[in-house]
């Protein structure tokens, strides 16, 4: 039985950041979700498993395989990216990447439709996370 989907939307990004914790706890992670305006810049405060390194994840999450939004930040060392599509009725699938790639595609998808660095929708097509699917050895250990 299909989900109804209106206002799902609204519950996507909840559904997102839940699944990733919980998929990072199976992992063996130590997973602190940041709350509210004031931490803009992650989602999620994690620690590895074995080398007890704290990094930072930010959670996209898509209910529907539509674009990946996404607003480049200032390069950090510590800061993940964690997409996640959440459809009312399929599992479950995770893409895992570096600030640095996600900026990448961001960049590269702007010049692709050639826009400015001004451009207020920022973001890349689905498929290019594909490579990316359950990429979590790229985390911190």
């Amino acid at each position: 039985m299909r989900a109804n989907t209106k206002g799902r939307g609204h519950q996507t990004q909840w559904a997102a950041q839940f699944a990733v914790a919980s998929e990072l706890c199976k992992r063996g992670y130590e997973v602190s979700f940041t709350m509210g305006n004031s931490t803009p810049l992650a989602d999620l405060m994690v620690v590895s498993p074995k080398r007890k390194h704290m990094f930072l994840v930010d959670v996209k999450g898509l209910y529907r395989r539509n674009p990946w939004l996404l607003k480049r930040k200032v390069q950090r060392d510590d800061l993940y990216y964690v997409l996640a599509y959440v459809p009312a009725d399929a599992p479950n699938q995770f893409f895992v990447m570096t600030q640095a790639q996600a900026n990448q595609f961001v960049e590269d998808e702007l010049t692709r439709l050639g826009r400015t660095d001004g451009y207020p929708v920022e973001g890349f097509v689905w498929k290019l996370a594909l490579p990316h699917e359950n990429a979590w050895g790229i985390l911190p250990e």
